[in-house]
């Protein structure tokens, strides 16, 4: 744990967390002082297929792949034993390793916890615990961007995999995440109580992730903008249109959202303040009722997209609306998404999906 003093509604201070390296700090090290290349696997990518931005996704699985054929990816579990002092301080860090990884997998599923490269998780350097920062990208905001969306729930690369040892997935860590699920599925009312707050909290705003679209969007949004000016003729009319196009950039990105709640938003009124929409309020089966429709108490629809797609998974309905699957059926599907080298090869680089 770390503190976290608020110190007004948008700001506040987050406290160091001791006794701590980032992976790709202990990676980093590791290699120095063993004279290897730092972005080995990379390189090795990029001289297997040179014009990596051109490629198909079957040819940079087969690029990825090659490149994780011909390196070791053993770095971090060497450096775990290098640094403990004898073998049972290892097992132990080893054992902690393995079960907070897989706590804090699921757990960053269920938020959709995104932008998960080595530099935004942190290992305990005395128990082996992994620590996750920087909680920007939650409720899936990265598996949405326009460029490079991530398509895997958690971090889960071979990298990671190896300090495992012998039992790999199969053991300690499928254990664990089945268990995490099991839990979080028993008291799914408590955790949807809290996040329902977020939907109908007047103070809490929307707007930072429409914001971070209309600048994502800024330069397509200007070319519709001035082509549509020289349509619309006298310039009196066409600083009106521009005043009721102004949300064309939060638009792109709430018809995601709106996909899959079939719910048709007055963009203008949700900007504005979260007018209220009967339909929206129809389609997620929440317990509502004790609610008046009265303004900021009807809530954003897109934060009821986000907190109808965490109910979906704390029930098992996340792949397929109409299968409720089992806690071991889901972390199956989940392993495979993340382990999949059709969803790692595409990610960005900066990612670094080779480690």
């Amino acid at each position: 744990r770390y503190p976290v003093t608020p110190l007004s509604s948008n700001s506040g201070l987050i406290g160091f967390y001791p006794n701590c390296e980032n992976i790709h700090e202990i990676i980093q090290n590791y290699r120095d002082a063993h004279h290897q290349i730092l972005n080995l696997e990379q390189r090795l990518a990029q001289q297997f297929s040179p014009n990596w931005d051109t490629l198909t996704i079957l040819q940079k699985v087969e690029s990825f792949e090659y490149a994780l054929s011909n390196t070791p990816g053993n770095d971090l579990q060497r450096a775990m034993w290098y640094k403990s002092p004898n073998a049972e301080t290892w097992l132990e860090r080893r054992t902690n390793y393995t079960r907070s990884l897989a706590v804090m997998s699921i757990a960053g599923y269920i938020l959709g916890l995104g932008d998960r490269h080595p530099s935004n998780i942190m290992m305990h350097i005395w128990t082996g615990k992994v620590v996750h920062i920087d909680f920007g990208d939650c409720f899936e905001l990265a598996a949405h961007r326009e460029k490079f969306p991530e398509t895997v729930p958690f971090r889960l690369t071979r990298m990671f995999i190896m300090p495992m040892e012998v039992s790999t997935i199969e053991g300690s860590f499928k254990f664990t995440a089945n268990h995490t699920m099991r839990v979080l599925r028993a008291n799914r009312d408590s955790l949807m109580a809290v996040l329902e707050a977020f939907v109908f909290d007047p103070l809490v705003s929307w707007s930072f992730i429409q914001e971070n679209d209309e600048t994502a969007n800024n330069a397509k949004n200007n070319g519709k903008q001035q082509e549509q000016q020289q349509q619309r003729g006298p310039k009196g009319q066409t600083s009106r249109n521009n005043n009721q196009t102004g949300f064309n950039g939060a638009d792109i990105h709430m018809s995601r959202w709106d996909a899959a709640t079939n719910v048709s938003v007055d963009v203008s009124a949700v900007l504005a303040g979260s007018r209220p929409d009967e339909r929206g309020g129809k389609s997620i089966k929440f317990k509502n009722e004790g609610f008046e429709d009265k303004g900021w108490q009807t809530g954003n629809p897109k934060a009821r997209a986000i907190v109808k797609r965490i109910h979906d998974k704390l029930m098992g309905t996340d792949f397929d609306p109409n299968t409720q699957l089992t806690v071991a059926e889901q972390i199956e599907k989940l392993i495979q998404q993340a382990t999949s080298s059709e969803n790692l090869a595409v990610l960005y680089v900066g990612w670094v999906p080779l480690w």
